[in-house]
């Protein structure tokens, strides 16, 4: 691949995740949640009543990491933790009715802002749909292939190599 296109979509990447992170901290704040509660909440609410596992899969995480994010949103009544009845070693996680309600007012005030930014592209937001699936279908596959490790030359094997 041709490095000046390369770079230029790596530029237009950070750019885009700059514009987006922002907007997160705005919006979510707005929402009584912090960035990593919102991915929290509506993870859940994709997932249905996932375990701990799904959930820190899903959002790439460590399980002490969302541990912590649960917890958290567990005392402030916006999710709940049920012991699975087939394995009473499984939590599962669910929203509450007002984590059904948090989330219905994100995913509004969201839906109403990509959907103005969708308008404005010229090209048919389908497709602009369809080649954001590839890029993360892409990225994933590449992260398959090699780890979390995204930098050339980087293997699995590099990679655990450097864990403490």
């Amino acid at each position: 691949m041709e490095t000046q296109i390369v770079r230029e979509f790596r530029k237009n990447l950070r750019r885009l995740e700059q514009l987006i992170v922002t907007q997160m901290r705005e919006d979510t704040g707005s929402h009584g949640v912090s960035g990593a509660q919102c991915h929290c909440l509506l993870a859940v609410e994709l997932l249905g009543r996932p375990s701990q596992n799904e959930l820190a899969e899903q959002l790439c995480l460590d399980k002490s990491t969302l541990s912590r994010t649960v917890e958290g949103l567990v005392q402030i009544g916006l999710l709940e933790r049920a012991t699975d009845k087939k394995d009473r070693r499984v939590y599962r996680i669910k929203l509450t009715e007002q984590g059904e309600k948090t989330c219905a007012s994100i995913n509004a005030a969201n839906d109403a802002l990509y959907g103005r930014v969708l308008d404005r592209l010229p090209m048919a937001a389908e497709g602009v749909v369809g080649a954001f699936a590839a890029i993360v279908q892409a990225m994933l596959e590449v992260k398959a292939e090699n780890g979390f490790c995204l930098s050339a030359g980087c293997t699995k094997e590099t990679e655990n190599a450097t864990k403490p």
